[in-house]
């Protein structure tokens, strides 16, 4: 059986009628790999959706107990497995894990289809086909499905209640997962998603499922950790993956300029406020300095200006030379005079 799938197929199929015949070989994409919708079948063979449905569904019932018998070894394998492995999960690994494992290395065109076709037509394991809320899924039993269900819900209300910063960055779902299985089981629900570094949420978090140009560049920078140039942010939404193609450079720009996430350090560069940098010009941000740190030298207020800000030495110096706002001490020191 596992190296003779295709024969086993043909042998199964072998007094079906060819209008049976297209009609299961097309629903699951035996023949080109992509599965046929009721429409396009019943188009092919002049006849409504709702026949193919019912020449399918009746297929499905007849072919069952013949796949059962040919493919038990096949089928109680991949239910073993399953069950091994937490009770659910997502099909696309399922289907991989079974060719690894039950399968081996044997040079079948459109195994996947194949696989999911015996599967489905012995009943065994459970399958739930993609909807809105689930991506498709195979489970052991109900009792495992149930307590998928449950865990699903329990980190939804995870997820909702706590702080996403420590979630995203100090991995702290993880806690939550007590073992790989559960891992498995947050690539199921569509709720939940990966953004292109690992980081995983909620979909519906702009660090997890950017959508708009500015979503996409704070993504950039809270990644690369250090600000950069507008044009180097764009480039970056290609490079880090976050978008197919690059951003427009203008784009970018204007959106950053309009985002109070977004603080200008220097010529066209940009950081992030959540990293500590803060609005303002380079007096107000000298201004600022003085008055926490009390007063310094030129040389320290140079320093620490350009720990907020990317400035030439004399641009800094030049703006320390306001008198309205600023006061040379005997020492040489400044202080930021009050307003």
């Amino acid at each position: 059986m596992f190296k003779n799938i295709d024969q086993f197929i043909e042998q199964a199929l072998a007094d079906f009628n060819p209008k049976q015949r297209k009609v299961l070989l097309g629903r699951f994409g035996l023949k080109t790999g992509k599965r046929a919708t009721l429409q396009e079948i019943g188009d092919e063979l002049g006849i409504t959706r709702e026949r193919v449905r019912q020449i399918e569904e009746l297929g499905l019932k007849k072919l069952a107990p013949k796949i059962r018998e040919g493919a038990a070894s096949l089928i109680d394998g991949a239910t073993a497995y399953l069950a091994n492995v937490g009770g659910v999960r997502r099909d696309d690994n399922f289907i991989q894990d079974v060719k690894q494992r039950l399968v081996g290395n044997v040079d079948v065109r459109y195994l996947d289809q194949k696989l999911r076709f015996v599967f489905i037509t012995a009943g065994a394991p459970l399958y739930h086909r993609e909807d809105d809320a689930m991506n498709s899924f195979w489970y052991a039993d109900e009792t495992a499905k149930k307590k998928f269900v449950e865990f699903v819900k329990q980190m939804t209300q995870f997820f909702k209640s706590n702080d996403r910063r420590a979630i995203i960055d100090d991995k702290a779902y993880l806690a939550q997962c007590k073992d790989l299985a559960s891992l498995h089981f947050l690539s199921i629900p569509k709720h939940f998603s990966v953004n292109v570094f690992g980081d995983v949420g909620l979909s519906v978090w702009p660090e997890i499922t950017p959508k708009t140009v500015r979503d996409k560049a704070y993504l950039v920078l809270r990644k690369h950790n250090e600000p950069l140039h507008f044009v180097d942010i764009a480039k970056h939404i290609s490079k880090y993956g976050i978008d197919k193609s690059a951003a427009h450079v203008q784009t970018v720009h204007n959106e950053l300029i309009k985002d109070d996430r977004f603080v200008l350090v220097g010529r066209g560069i940009y950081g992030l406020k959540e990293h500590g940098y803060e609005p303002g010009t380079v007096r107000e941000v000298i201004a600022r300095l003085l008055k926490k740190e009390g007063p310094l030298s030129s040389g320290e207020v140079v320093k620490l200006v350009n720990s907020q800000r990317f400035l030439k030495e004399n641009t800094i110096l030049l703006a320390l030379q306001n008198r309205r706002h600023f006061k040379r001490l005997d020492d040489g020191r400044y202080h930021a005079k009050e307003a």
